[in-house]
């Protein structure tokens, strides 16, 4: 059919040609879009309201739907204002076209997505940015549900100012000493980051126009990095011995021991994190990839773990050198453990454990070593103990590097060599296990007394 375009008046209609019978045409009006008149084979006339439909068609694109406006043209007699003003009084003017439509929709989702909360801009951002782009993306989650959600979650994301950021953020690095509140500065500092991102996520996605963190200076200043390792033969005995799965401090938990009361209170540790620790400290992997390690990575004949890229900080794969008394503690596991991961997790719907376990192990355990005079703490600090051992034992750096798997920065490094330098990391854990059971040998005038846990 053909669709053409003709001035509203009298004499144009009446100069339109009449199509063959059998067929019709379509002519629309210039001056009021929507306003057609259909020509059939046999010359009358009718005026029509043609409209865009969210229908579509087998093509998938969307239905125009005619309406008659039950008016036939009559020369002269005036039917052009009456259709005219029934097409008015159906709605107006102008159809919608599919391009005025896709144009009018894009700025409704842009308006509504400004009059966002700053609740649904959390589920957003962890949804759309966060998951996808970090491995620690449930710390993010964490921090914006337990102290951004129920200060602003209500408030439009585009209210946020910056002293409502400043607000939320610098009462956390100066403390409050009149309470008992001491001053958190690098948590000050987390928090402020988590906003950061999150308002720039916003920005991103045309959600506001301003930043309201731009250019703050961290709430808690540098923080200077932590240099605490594990040197001396006593603090090495001592976390032995709290890791020895023989030892008083490895009991099972008690039957009808409370459930929300950790057994660590107690200065237990369990033995699955207490061999997840002894795992970190032999091989200087991170402390979540021990906690998950499944036991599809390991090839325990050959003395080999094999760290997933999905699995790993640098987004690569690594390769683990197992020594025999790694490999003989994993083989006593997988006679205790059920399951598809070295290490169960402590509760039903939690397949194997996570850094947050061995952390608080080592809090607890800390806190009571604190009385004879041990300072504190954490698993980051085991892997450092790890390096720091290995440079003691004349382990190159480069091949220190290589067991920590960290990240080889330079061109070669990152683009052409592709050495899995296992005999290099299998001779430098040998070399830090050597020297690490040289410090556990017990000397009978350097015994450090440790006082057997109540039961």
């Amino acid at each position: 059919m053909a669709d053409t375009k003709i001035a509203l008046t009298e004499a144009a209609i009446a100069m339109l040609p009449t199509p063959p019978k059998g067929k019709n045409r379509i002519y629309r009006f210039a001056d009021m879009p929507g306003l057609a008149v259909r020509i059939t084979g046999n010359g009358k006339r009718h005026f029509l309201c043609c409209r865009i439909s969210d229908a579509l068609d087998s093509r998938g694109m969307r239905v125009e739907q005619r309406t008659s406006l039950g008016i036939e043209w009559i020369k002269g007699g005036g039917t052009v204002l009456q259709a005219k003003d029934r097409f008015k009084a159906l709605g107006g003017a102008a159809p919608e076209s599919r391009t005025q439509k896709a144009k009018r929709l894009r700025a409704e989702k842009q308006v509504s997505e400004r009059e966002i909360t700053v609740g649904k801009l959390i589920d957003r951002y962890i949804t759309e940015w966060a998951k996808p782009n970090k491995k620690s993306w449930d710390e993010d989650d964490s921090r914006l549900n337990k102290v951004v959600r129920p200060v602003w979650g209500e408030r439009k994301a585009k209210s946020i100012t910056r002293a409502d950021v400043d607000a939320l953020v610098a009462p956390v690095a100066i403390g409050d000493p009149d309470n008992g509140i001491s001053p958190r500065r690098a948590e000050a500092n987390h928090r402020l980051a988590v906003v950061r991102k999150m308002f720039s996520f916003a920005v991103d996605k045309g959600i506001i126009d301003a930043h309201p963190c731009l250019r703050m200076k961290a709430p808690g200043g540098k923080i200077a990095p932590r240099q605490r390792a594990l040197t001396t033969a006593k603090e090495l005995r001592l976390l032995w011995r709290l890791t020895d799965p023989s030892g008083p401090w490895t009991k099972p938990m008690h039957k009808g021991w409370p459930r929300d009361v950790p057994w660590e209170a107690r200065g237990r540790m369990r033995r699955e994190i207490a061999d997840a620790l002894r795992l970190v400290l032999a091989t200087g992997c991170r402390s979540n990839e021990a906690a998950g390690l499944a036991w599809k990575e390991l090839d325990l004949d050959a003395g080999e773990w094999v760290l997933p890229a999905e699995r790993s900080k640098n987004r690569r794969p690594n390769l683990v050198p197992l020594l025999p008394p790694v490999v003989e503690m994993l083989r006593e596991r997988r006679e205790l453990a059920k399951g598809d991961y070295v290490f169960p997790g402590l509760r039903a719907g939690t397949p194997h454990l996570n850094d947050k376990h061995l952390s608080e192990a080592l809090r607890y355990a800390c806190a009571r070593l604190a009385r004879i005079g041990l300072q504190p703490f954490t698993t980051h600090d085991l892997r450092r103990t790890v390096e720091t051992g290995m440079a003691a034992a004349k382990v190159p750096k480069e091949y220190r590097d290589r067991v920590l798997n960290h990240v080889d920065a330079s061109v070669g490094g990152k683009h052409y060599n592709v050495h899995d330098y296992a005999d290099e990391k299998r001779e430098a854990l040998e070399k830090w296990a050597r020297r690490l059971e040289a410090m556990l040998k017990p000397e009978r005038d350097n015994v450090v007394p440790l006082r057997r846990a109540k039961p």
